[in-house]
């Protein structure tokens, strides 16, 4: 336990320097930590419901935001699956998915970001069992880093958890899980 505590210490205490020493550098303060972005990712959406093996669809998302600062956006999203996922002879398909997002951001670097979104985020399924087709909204949040790749693009990496509902009138719980790659490029 001590162990455990000692760890997350050295691993606060890191992040926190990192964070300072890049304020430190005029990292954070630049004319170019706001305005508008554009970006698209792609990934897998990873559906899980009670009583049924984990379905994966591969998704595609584009997304359009407005960084405030450098630790400050608000973001909206829309997607859709490029193929279904599987499992047992169970399918399901993620025909819309959409989200708006407040975004925290931690500019460790000029050149690594990493970030939290909270929000809303809903998605309309379509499946071949019972209860064919729901459209369900919930509250969303998720986990990411970006990486600066200079001339106003980047890219980044991200875990969200999307939605999470019920199937069948109730009886059968769900959440949808994303893990996404993708581009943005700020105007």
């Amino acid at each position: 336990m001590k162990k455990t505590l000692a760890l997350l210490g050295v691993g606060f205490g890191a992040l926190v320097s990192t964070a300072a020493m890049a304020a430190n550098y005029g990292y954070g303060g630049g004319a170019g930590d706001s305005g508008i972005y554009l970006g698209a990712s792609a990934g897998q959406l990873e559906y899980n419901e009670s009583g049924l093996g984990q379905m994966t669809p591969t998704i595609a998302l584009l997304r359009i935001g407005q960084q405030f600062s450098p630790y400050l956006a608000i973001e909206g999203r829309v997607g859709t699956n490029v193929s279904g996922g599987s499992a047992y002879g169970y399918h399901v398909d993620a025909q819309a998915i959409y989200a708006g997002y407040i975004k925290g951001m931690l500019p460790f670097s000029p050149w690594l970001s990493g970030y939290v979104l909270a929000g809303l985020g809903g998605a309309q399924w379509h499946r071949n069992y019972s209860d064919f087709n729901s459209n369900d909204i919930s509250v969303s949040f998720g986990v990411g880093a970006e990486f600066n790749l200079g001339g106003n693009a980047a890219v980044d990496v991200e875990w969200a958890r999307l939605t999470s509902g019920s199937n069948d009138h109730g009886r059968y719980g769900y959440s949808a899980n994303q893990l996404t790659f993708g581009v943005n490029w700020r105007l």
